[in-house]
C-alpha cells in the first residue's frame, strides 16, 4: 500500500500543476452551476407560485367576516399574503400593479342570501398572467362555500325535524357562525413519498458530478501515459506489486474527484446558497459516487489503446450518463421508460440521495442511494480492474 500511495503522490504533484485539471474540476461546473440556476432554476424546479390575494368585502355580514377570518388564519400559516381593499377600482388598481395576483369580491346581500337560502357568490378576479394563483383562490373560495351549504343543509334538516320554520332568528339561535362552524379547510404537512431539491442545489450537484467523471480521468489517462512513456515498464520491473500501479492511479483519481466535489459543495453553498444537506449525508453520498466514477471510467479506458482514446469514450460516457441521469434538467421518479432509466446511472441516485436528505431529514436517508452507489463501484470498479491488468500485461 506504501508503493501504491507514494505512486499517488508522484502523479498528485503532477496534476496540481496542471491548470486543465484545476478548470475541468473546479471552475467549469461552478460557473455552470451558476449559469443553470440563474437561467433555469425558477422555471424547472420552482416552489410554486406566491399566493398574495385581495379582499373586497362589500357585505360587512356576519358570514363574509367569517371568510376574512379564514383568509388572515391562511395568512398566519404563511400560506398566503392578504390585502384587504375598500373597494373594487382600488382592488383592481393592485391587480394591475402586481402587489396581489387575485382577489375576492364579496358583494352586499351576501349573507343574507346565505342565512334565506338564496345564491350566495363570492367573486374571483385574477391575474391573466398568474392563473395557477387564481385556480387556488377559486379553490379556497369554493371549499369555504362547500362550508357554506353544508350549514345551510345541517340547519334545514334539524328544523325540518322538529318541525320549526328556518327562520333568520332561528338559524342564529342554533348557531352563530354557520359558515365556519361547517367550514372544514385544513392544512397538515403530508409526508411526500420522494423529496426534490431547491434550484440551487440541483444544479449545483448536477454539475459537481456530471463534471467529476472528467476529474476522475486523469488516474486512467495517467496509467495509458505511463504505457506510451516507457515508465510503465520500468515500474513494474520495481521491486513492487503490480496492482500497487492500478491502486495507485485509482486513488489519484479518488482523491482527484472527491477533492473537486468537496471544493464545489463549499463554494456553491457560500456563494450559491446551495443547500447539501447534513455534511455526514453529503460527504457518504459524494465517495461513492466517486467510487462509481473511478470504476465506471476505469472500465472506458481498458477499452482504450492511447490516453486520448480513453479521454474520447471517457467523454461519450459521461455525458451519455450526465443527459440521462438528469444532470442538466430534473427527472420525474415515476414509471415512465426514461425515469426507469435513469436509475442505471450513478447521477440519478447521487441526486435522489440528496433529495432524500434534503429538508431537514436525517443523515442515515441518504443510506440507500449510498448503497446503490457503492454497488455501481464495487461491480465496476472490479471489472475495470480485471481489464486493465490484462490490457497492461500484453
Amino acid at each position: 500500500m506504501r508503493s501504491a500511495l507514494r505512486i499517488t503522490g508522484k502523479d498528485l504533484k503532477l496534476r496540481v500543476r496542471d491548470r486543465s485539471a484545476f478548470i475541468v474540476g473546479i471552475v467549469a461546473p461552478l460557473s455552470l452551476a451558476f449559469i443553470f440556476n440563474l437561467i433555469l432554476a425558477d422555471a424547472l424546479l420552482g416552489t410554486g407560485p406566491e399566493l398574495h390575494y385581495g379582499l373586497v368585502d362589500q357585505d360587512q355580514s356576519e358570514v363574509s367576516t367569517s371568510f376574512g377570518a379564514v383568509l388572515e388564519d391562511l395568512e398566519s400559516q404563511e400560506i398566503i399574503t392578504l390585502t384587504r381593499f375598500e373597494n373594487e377600482t382600488a382592488a383592481n388598481s393592485g391587480l394591475d400593479e402586481g402587489r396581489v395576483g387575485a382577489y375576492f369580491l364579496i358583494r352586499s346581500g351576501f349573507g343574507t342570501a346565505v342565512v334565506e337560502g338564496g345564491s350566495p357568490t363570492i367573486g374571483v378576479v385574477g391575474d391573466p398572467d398568474s392563473p395557477n394563483t387564481t385556480h387556488i383562490a377559486a379553490s379556497i373560495a369554493g371549499q369555504f362555500g362547500s362550508g357554506v351549504q353544508t350549514a345551510r343543509l345541517a340547519v334545514l334538516t334539524t328544523a325540518e325535524l322538529i318541525g320549526v320554520p328556518p327562520t333568520p332568528e332561528f338559524v342564529e339561535q342554533l348557531t352563530t357562525d354557520p359558515a365556519t362552524a361547517a367550514f372544514t379547510f385544513e392544512i397538515s404537512d403530508i409526508a411526500a413519498a420522494t423529496r426534490q431539491l431547491d434550484g440551487t442545489t440541483y444544479f449545483a450537484a448536477g454539475m459537481a458530478i456530471f463534471f467529476m467523471f472528467f476529474t476522475v480521468q486523469y488516474g486512467v489517462i495517467g496509467l495509458l501515459e505511463e504505457r506510451r512513456e516507457g515508465t510503465l515498464a520500468r515500474l513494474y520491473a520495481a521491486p513492487i506489486p503490480r496492482a500497487a500501479v492500478l491502486v495507485g492511479k485509482a486513488v489519484l483519481a479518488l482523491v482527484l474527484g472527491v477533492v473537486s466535489m468537496t471544493v464545489l459543495m463549499v463554494a456553491s453553498s457560500l456563494l450559491m446558497g446551495a443547500d447539501w444537506g447534513p455534511i455526514l449525508g453529503a460527504g457518504l453520498l459524494v465517495v461513492t459516487a466517486v467510487l462509481a466514477g473511478v470504476g465506471l471510467m476505469g472500465i472506458a479506458g481498458a477499452f482504450a489503446r492511447t490516453p486520448e482514446g480513453a479521454s474520447n469514450i471517457g467523454s461519450i460516457i459521461a455525458v451519455v450518463l450526465g443527459l440521462l441521469g438528469g444532470v442538466f434538467f430534473p427527472l420525474g421518479q415515476g414509471d415512465d421508460l426514461l425515469s426507469k432509466a435513469s436509475l442505471l446511472t450513478p447521477h440519478a441516485w447521487f441526486l435522489r440521495g440528496l433529495g432524500d436528505i434534503s429538508g431537514g431529514a436525517p443523515w442515515t436517508d441518504a443510506l440507500p442511494a449510498a448503497a446503490v452507489l457503492l454497488g455501481f463501484a464495487i461491480v465496476s470498479g472490479t471489472v475495470a480492474a480485471v481489464l486493465f491488468r490484462r490490457r497492461m500485461e500484453q
